[in-house]
């Protein structure tokens, strides 16, 4: 018995390495796809690069650092609502940390688990209502997307033209899955898992995800406050967006780039490369170049937009180090 678990522990270490290697290629070879593709256009990249505001990138910086700042607000918000209580600057530093860990390093464990890991190891806060406030506030984030989808989407139809038909289908799609999930037993879905062996051990995940949904439910007050943060902070993520293409001049609308938003974070999240690295700077691209942006500037734009992300995930790893240093914490390194 203890020979087959751990012949299974390897196997999975084993494989969670080559999941990262991989992660580290495409990211690579993403980034290189657009080096190559746009190394005869490089003196204009950095033409436009180097004429930007110093100004208006430091004002995307702190604007970038604010919605992590507010984040961390949210995130005291929903554990408060479980009545776990910790100092908000300790969860701001938290926040940093985790923020480095899903920007910089190729691991599956992620800043979400980070969190979780911190608040029970150094504040010793329950495993479960830390989990279930990082849930939540998950939860929060898809539905703020959702939101800044649908209120986008219908204000630049224009510019979608049929388009439109097929968010408008997603978006029904989406409310249904995520009423199923959030109360498998509205339309006996629990059952349902629990019949068949072949998908039975899904039902374990479904079953923790309307745990923490239904863990606030005596809880709406905080909700839509939290669910108001988690707006402001995407219209910050949008605003930084907007510093980044005022200082390169482009021509182009408020409400396009909070459009663009919601579609990067849906497709960074898929787990194929370091922290979106490499996903993030090709969807620029090709969402600028679809509203008419020339291509020099969409790939400045999308550089400039590395490096903020960069910056404030180093600026996280300093945090780390400092917690390490001056005081004793039980991280993952």
């Amino acid at each position: 018995m203890v020979e087959t678990v751990i012949k299974e522990n390897a196997n999975t270490s084993r494989r969670d390495r080559l999941l990262n290697l991989l992660r580290i290629f495409i990211s690579l070879l993403l980034l290189a796809f657009i080096v190559i593709k746009n190394y005869k256009d490089f003196s204009e990249i950095y033409s436009a690069i180097a004429g930007i505001s110093a100004l208006l990138i430091c004002l995307a910086l702190i604007t970038h650092l604010f919605m992590l700042w507010l984040e961390s607000i949210l995130w005291d918000i929903l554990l408060r609502g479980l009545d776990v209580k910790i100092n908000r600057a300790y969860l701001f530093q938290a926040m940093m940390v985790a923020y480095f860990y899903n920007n910089l390093l190729p691991s599956n464990i992620g800043g979400d688990f980070f969190r979780i890991y911190d608040l029970a190891k150094n504040r010793g806060a329950p495993v479960a209502k830390c989990a279930s406030a990082v849930f939540m506030q998950r939860v929060f984030g898809l539905i703020t997307i959702t939101v800044f989808f649908t209120a986008t989407s219908f204000s630049i139809y224009r510019m979608l033209k049929n388009y439109i038909i097929v968010i408008a289908v997603f978006l029904g799609i989406a409310f249904v899955l995520f009423t199923l999930l959030a109360k498998p037993s509205l339309f006996k879905i629990d059952k349902l898992f629990l019949k068949f062996a072949k998908i039975r051990r899904f039902w374990p995940k479904i079953q923790g995800f309307s745990d923490a949904v239904l863990s606030y439910r005596n809880r709406v007050p905080r909700l839509l406050l939290g669910l108001v943060i988690n707006i402001c902070c995407q219209m910050l993520f949008t605003v930084m967006f907007y510093l980044v293409s005022i200082s390169l001049g482009l021509d182009i609308s408020f409400m396009t780039l909070a459009f663009m938003v919601p579609v990067i974070f849906v497709l960074i999240g898929i787990p194929i490369s370091i922290g979106g690295l490499g996903v993030r700077e090709n969807v620029i691209v090709f969402l600028l170049l679809s509203f008419g942006v020339a291509n020099e500037k969409a790939v400045a734009f999308s550089l400039i937009v590395l490096f903020v992300h960069i910056f404030n995930a180093a600026l996280g790893g300093m945090v780390y180090l400092f917690r390490n240093i001056f005081y004793r914490s039980k991280g993952f390194i």
